[in-house]
């Protein structure tokens, strides 16, 4: 995967606000939208929000408003127009006829970030693999517009040469790639078996949130932090064991996103298999954020999309130190606890309220059921019951000639241990009493 020459564009934002949600809310899409421009490199000069019903199927915003656009981009000498939203080939393509500016939309932004922070030989082709199955899908004449800047937004990665690929060209690709990050693949599902008696803890949340910083403070890692969307793409695991407490795995995770491309989710599924196989998702949260509530909801639509939203979830709210401690703080830390009771405040930063995330993570692990094998004498007839009534009881049996009921059962592992010692203790007392 070759990357072209960076170039400093100078860009406009363009959103349009349907009405369909708060236009607060909408406005901080808009800035989302901006952090995203930045982290790819641009240099925004300013932003266009138009109020319509629907969009135009021709130029997606009003005929006026792309007149207003023009002049605009021609006094600031603008190379690129962003929009918020996906666009169809033809509302692109005519949107660039007009403005004479290179056309990227939401999703083709969110492609070329991950183009230019893909640094694993995994994450290139992965990329490469959703930015062309993107592009299969939409296939048009894009070199006509794209001719004013080279190796621009949307264009990193397998750049101009992808699009002049016929459709054969293009699918032949894909299934090449599709082959290779197959065979990784099971690299990474070997490498994840050597580790399967371990507890996994996947750090999950939307990008940004913090979980890079509190994967390197519970591991004693240094990964590559920054205040970028997206700064980090693979997933990185360390095993660590902490005061006597059992050996885990901690895995860090690529952040999720409101419209995270399903290109990416599907080329990203390697990746991902971290999370649908983990013990635990702790699912980091930016409590500074206004709109930190739908930040969690984008990432459980995620997790929805990739099978794993049964996953026992602690939520870990982090930033508190850019809190105000105010009685309205105060108030909103009361009503997250009561609507997510497995939750903890922390500053990944300043290592506050560890000592509690910790124990609730140990807590949680040490209760996770599990299946075993238990060969119950036949006389512990109440303990037989119990288990009977109270545990999943997977498969059961009787074994005559040893006198025991042999079952199969999916247990939390210190209720386990407490049933153990109660056999063993019995067996004990009755060889005593033999002897």
């Amino acid at each position: 995967m070759e990357f072209t020459k960076e170039v400093k564009q100078r860009v406009f934002l363009i959103g349009l606000y349907t009405g369909k949600e708060k236009r607060e809310e909408y406005e901080r899409t808009v800035d989302e939208l901006e952090h995203l421009s930045k982290t790819a490199g641009a240099d925004v000069l300013g932003r266009f929000v138009q109020h319509l019903e629907k969009p135009n199927p021709a130029t997606y915003i009003g005929k006026g408003k792309i007149a207003e656009i023009k002049t605009e981009t021609k006094s600031k000498d603008i190379d690129t127009l962003i929009f918020n939203d996906n666009l169809s080939p033809a509302q692109a393509k005519n949107i660039a006829r007009i403005t004479n500016c290179n056309i990227v939309d939401r999703t083709e932004l969110i492609l070329d970030i991950f183009a230019t922070h893909a640094q694993t030989k995994q994450a290139k082709m992965q990329v490469e693999l959703a930015m062309l199955q993107y592009n299969y899908s939409k296939l048009r004449n894009l070199w006509q517009h794209f001719s004013r800047i080279e190796g621009g937004i949307g264009l990193r990665g397998p750049g101009e040469t992808q699009i002049e690929l016929d459709r054969r060209e293009i699918k032949k690709k894909i299934s090449i790639l599709q082959r290779r990050i197959k065979d990784l693949d099971k690299i990474s599902v070997v490498k994840r078996k050597k580790r399967s008696n371990l507890k996994n803890v996947s750090l999950i949340g939307y990008t940004n949130a913090g979980k890079t910083t509190l994967f390197n403070r519970i591991t004693g890692e240094h990964l590559y932090v920054a205040d970028q969307l997206f700064a980090t793409l693979d997933s990185t695991t360390r095993a660590i064991q902490r005061n006597g407490e059992e050996r885990i795995v901690i895995s860090d995770t690529i952040g999720f996103i409101k419209k995270l491309p399903h290109t990416l989710v599907s080329s990203f599924h390697s990746t991902l298999l971290e999370v649908t196989e983990a013990d635990l998702l702790l699912h980091v949260v930016d409590v500074s954020q206004p709109d930190f509530e739908q930040y969690i909801e984008a990432v459980n639509d995620v997790l929805q999309e990739i099978g794993a939203d049964d996953k026992d979830i602690l939520y870990v709210f982090n930033k508190l130190d850019m809190l105000k401690d105010t009685v309205k703080t105060k108030f909103v830390k009361k009503g997250l606890m009561m609507k997510y009771p497995a939750s903890v405040f922390i500053s990944a930063k300043y290592d506050e309220n560890f000592e509690e995330l910790f124990s609730l993570i140990f807590d949680y692990l040490s209760n996770i059921k599990r299946e075993e094998v238990l060969h119950i004498p036949l006389e512990m007839k109440k303990l037989i019951s119990f288990l009977k009534s109270q545990v999943e009881v997977l498969e059961k049996q009787i074994d005559k000639s040893n006198k025991e009921q042999i079952l199969k059962v999916r247990i939390a592992k210190e209720l386990s241990q407490k049933v153990r010692k109660q056999i063993d203790d019995y067996k004990f007392r009755q060889y005593i009493n033999e002897e």
